[in-house]
């Protein structure tokens, strides 16, 4: 909430320089923009620089903590996944902020305001958004490379859609993040493949958020491109999240460096600490086989229990076997909802299914980044 409203008092300042009739009509199109807390997605609200999500209000942007490669093994690799995902909505978003508050909308037929162009580092952008219906409104941002002055150079890097809900920037939507295109006209730019998602919030400001990635990363110097699904959900006041990620890494307890398909879902209750599990095949793990494992830790994300078993294709889990070295703890050492046995994702990439007590469910995902206007 608090960014939200500080969102709304930089863009009314804005709006009330300019004046008159026109300032109060584009309010509600500066409401139903996008902005980061409203479509990042969280694993432990607590610790959200990590993960790339802690907000700024001032200049909305993203506090990038850095990951020390200290904490538990299941929560930093998903961290990975899950920083990654808000870089690039970051990337998307932090323009159309800058656009909006720099107001000076240029009104055009069909109830459609223009922002922009404005010249960033990398590329100028332009944001147009559109009324479709009186709750309805869709938008795209566009960016073409610096110095030019063609508007046939500009492509669409980021598109979606709000129906709008009572609180500004919220309701139901969808984004679309296409990095390729924005590396067509900013070279240095390091991202590429898309991110496509959406979102629902409810009147309390719970959110549910569903992503689909294809052949997504942010850099692929260092991060393997993802193709495949992420889903999570925040229910307030509580504050209780849990996420669903995939990612390649190299699990420990295994015999190279050569990395596994790890499909992860973890769970954080603020004040008592987290849990994930996890189902990981490839790499070193035989094709017959797979891993499961489970692992907790407390509200300091000191881990408490691990543990990391090697399951045979076709057979019961009661067949498995714990991976040698992989023990740390006992469950009983696990806050006391999170002491159950394995409980694993299943290993498809394209599940798109929300985890147990998502708030609501949200739009269907676009199956590209395209533009409704």
């Amino acid at each position: 909430m608090r960014i939200g409203k500080s969102m709304m008092l930089g863009a009314a300042l804005v709006l009330a320089a300019c004046g008159g009739k026109d300032a109060v009509e584009d309010a509600e199109y500066v409401e139903a923009t996008p902005d980061l807390a409203g479509t990042v997605l969280e694993i432990n609200g607590e610790a959200a620089a990590e993960e790339g999500a802690a907000l700024i209000a001032e200049g909305f942007g993203v506090n990038q903590g850095e990951l020390n490669g200290q904490g538990p093994e299941f929560l930093e690799s998903a961290r990975v996944q899950v920083k990654a995902l808000n870089s690039a909505l970051k990337e998307a978003i932090t323009p159309i902020v800058e656009l909006v508050n720099a107001g000076g909308a240029e009104a055009q037929p069909g109830d459609v305001r223009v922002y922009g162009p404005e010249d960033r580092a990398n590329a100028t952008f332009r944001f147009t958004i559109k009324k479709a219906t009186a709750a309805r409104f869709v938008w795209k941002l566009e960016a073409r490379p610096l110095g030019s002055t063609d508007d046939a150079a500009y492509k669409v890097v980021a598109a979606g859609g709000l129906t709008k809900g009572p609180l500004s920037h919220r309701g139901r939507g969808t984004i679309g993040i296409n990095l390729d295109n924005l590396k067509a006209v900013a070279p240095n730019t390091t991202g590429q493949g898309k991110l496509m998602a959406s979102f629902a919030h409810t009147a309390g400001n719970d959110k549910t958020l569903a992503y689909r990635l294809s052949n997504f990363t942010p850099n692929p110097a260092n991060h393997e491109a993802v193709t495949g699904a992420f889903v999570g959900h925040r229910r307030q006041p509580s504050g209780i999240t849990r996420v669903r990620v995939f990612g390649k890494y190299s699990l420990k307890n295994t015999a190279t460096t050569a990395k596994e398909n790890v499909f992860a879902t973890l769970r954080h209750v603020p004040g008592l600490g987290g849990r994930a599990d996890v189902y990981a095949a490839g790499g070193d793990i035989a094709a017959d086989k797979y891993f499961v494992g489970s692992a907790c830790w407390d509200r300091q994300e000191m881990e408490k229990f691990r543990i990391l078993r090697q399951c045979t294709k076709g057979q019961p889990m009661t067949s498995c076997v714990v991976v040698e070295g992989s023990e740390l703890g006992t469950r009983a050492a696990c806050p006391a909802d999170m002491r159950g046995e394995d409980a694993p994702p299943a290993g498809d990439p394209n599940d798109g299914t929300q985890e147990p007590d998502a708030p609501v469910e949200p739009e269907p995902v676009p199956g590209d980044v395209t533009a409704e206007l």
